[in-house]
């Protein structure tokens, strides 16, 4: 009798351990949700860049490229959902003409639920759409934005500055500063990629890397990336960062999701 009570504490307690193990394992599964990543074009239509961002291009290779009349390009930002969380990437231009809250509003993400903006660099068509009428326009988002990126940015006298040191002040109670390196929430790895700014920052997410303003034109610069536009603040490091990248990207075969990639503002 001993023996057969103990055999049925035996089998009750091997069921009440598997009954907990599988309530673990179903909550595990239900938080590991599949990573997206959607394209939004703020400036509408595309975008054609002049040739004569490119100094130092000769004109025998725009023919050869068929660019003469310019080169396709965007004005993006991207919205990444990844590990229960909600990500913007780059807030856009800010302009009259943006698509970047009306694409919100269709995605379902209202600005005032919107926790978490991760800003590759600080030029206006990547912080405008942080503030709407001088006011903040995503009121409970944290902001995060690379140390050296932001203290540049700063350090800039005159009007140079002016913008970035007006987001940086509206954001400040709710202002992440990284290190190139780092892992944010959602998993989201940090790389340094300086040159087109002082801490432009790239950002991956397993297969998927936001390469941000490391590619201008990429019908040039993919198949010429020692190019850099005038855009560049240090073009010798900016070449440096994007050779360096494309063969990160390349050898670990990534998507690259970039700000000024034409439609559909991806590449593999």
């Amino acid at each position: 009798m001993k023996k057969i009570c103990k055999n049925i504490w035996l089998a009750t307690a091997c069921m009440f351990m598997l009954t907990a193990c599988s309530q673990k394992s179903n909550k595990t599964v239900i938080d590991n949700e599949p990573t997206t990543i959607t394209w939004i074009e703020d400036k509408p239509g595309g975008n054609v860049q002049p040739i004569s961002l490119y100094p130092d291009v000769p004109d025998s290779l725009w023919n050869a490229l068929g660019l003469k009349d310019g080169v396709p390009s965007s004005m993006s930002c991207f919205l990444l959902k990844t590990e229960g969380k909600v990500i913007l990437l780059d807030a856009g231009l800010g302009a009259p003409f943006s698509q970047l809250f009306p694409k919100l509003k269709e995605l379902g993400v209202a600005p005032e639920e919107l926790h978490l903006i991760y800003i590759t660099h600080l030029h206006p068509d990547h912080i405008g759409g942080l503030l709407k009428d001088g006011q903040v326009a995503f009121p409970k988002a944290h902001v995060y934005v690379n140390r050296v990126e932001a203290e540049a940015w700063q350090a800039m006298e005159g009007d140079n500055g002016k913008q970035a040191k007006g987001v940086l002040e509206a954001y400040k109670d709710r202002l992440h500063l990284f290190e190139a390196g780092d892992t944010l929430e959602g998993g989201v790895k940090t790389i340094a990629a300086y040159g087109h700014t002082p801490g432009h920052t790239v950002f991956q997410k397993d297969s998927i890397l936001v390469i941000a303003d490391l590619i201008h034109g990429a019908a040039l610069q993919l198949e010429h990336p020692e190019y850099c536009p005038s855009y560049d603040m240090d073009a010798d490091a900016a070449r440096q960062s994007r050779l360096k990248i494309l063969e990160y990207a390349r050898a670990n075969n990534l998507t690259m999701y970039g700000m000024h990639l034409p439609a559909p503002g991806s590449i593999k």
